[in-house]
């Protein structure tokens, strides 16, 4: 029987921890979605491109924790509260870490639990 797996990067809380940063079953990681923030606090208030790399960077960490890497996302969702201004950053940023031979993805446009954060980013990714 496939198990499910906690991934919890170096230096998470498990005693505050609300949600699992990623969750693996079989070779398949879910990478909860991360905001631009790193210890609460976002980059630039209304930068798209700061806020953006931050989430990739949180992103990141969780994939390193899990034996993985960008190669091997399948998957990217992201949310931006304003996606008619915010996409084109958005998009910047993206096709940095997916120069080539990118992931499947969507991008909407919605409210973000955390107040201020304008993008939020959530991944799928094959764990070799």
């Amino acid at each position: 029987m496939v198990k499910k797996e906690l991934i919890l990067p170096p230096g998470t809380d498990v005693d505050k921890m609300v949600i699992a940063p990623g969750v693996k079953v079989g070779n398949f990681l879910w990478v909860s979605g991360s905001a631009g923030a790193k210890d609460g606090k976002l980059p630039g208030e209304w930068d798209i491109v700061a806020q953006s790399r931050q989430a990739m960077e949180n992103l990141g960490r969780v994939l390193e924790a899990a034996g993985t890497s960008w190669e091997n996302v399948v998957k990217v969702n992201c949310f931006l509260t304003d996606a008619a201004r915010d996409f084109a950053g958005w998009n910047k940023v993206f096709t940095e870490y997916f120069p080539k031979n990118p992931p499947a993805r969507t991008t909407v446009g919605g409210d973000i639990a955390m107040s201020g954060a304008l993008v939020e980013v959530e991944l799928v990714v094959i764990v070799p």
